[in-house]
């Protein structure tokens, strides 16, 4: 059941992305740039790139033996102007805000990458914690595999 709940969570994903883009594209073909089709875009967008910069971090494609901290540090570095790049170009913000506004919306990210990647952090230990017991348990009960 968990694998089906699984699966369908990742469909639905799929395709309401793929719903939202032909969507955009047909309402920039018949309805013209607007505010929120812009800010549709380049919300899809900053999904495109942050899950770009994830692969490209999180995984060994390219980087073979990367410590945890230094995945963190390089994702974040990068997706900040990601991000930011898109917050302007979708004008997330009011167009008045100035370097006060700037620094909150850095700040908030900053906070925002550190408590999730203190919620994986904890998610992991546990994780792992449970598996290496579960891996010690399984050599006391079968010490000659």
């Amino acid at each position: 059941m968990k694998r089906f709940i699984s699966k369908t969570a990742l469909a639905s994903c799929v395709m309401f992305s793929v719903i939202m883009a032909w969507f955009l594209v047909m309402g920039y073909l018949f309805a013209g740039p607007s505010y929120g089709l812009n800010l549709t875009a380049s919300l899809m967008a900053a999904s495109l790139g942050m899950a770009v910069l994830q692969t490209l971090w999180f995984s060994e494609a390219v980087f073979k033996r990367l410590a945890y901290p230094a995945r963190i540090a390089g994702f974040g570095a990068c997706g900040l102007p990601v991000i930011g790049a898109c917050a302007w170009l979708g004008r997330w913000m009011p167009g008045e805000v100035g370097p006060g506004g700037a620094a909150a919306f850095v700040v908030a990210y900053l906070l925002i990458l550190a408590a999730t990647s203190a919620a994986y952090a904890l998610y992991y230990k546990k994780a792992a914690g449970s598996y290496d017991e579960a891996l010690a348990r399984y050599r006391r009960e079968n010490p000659h595999t």
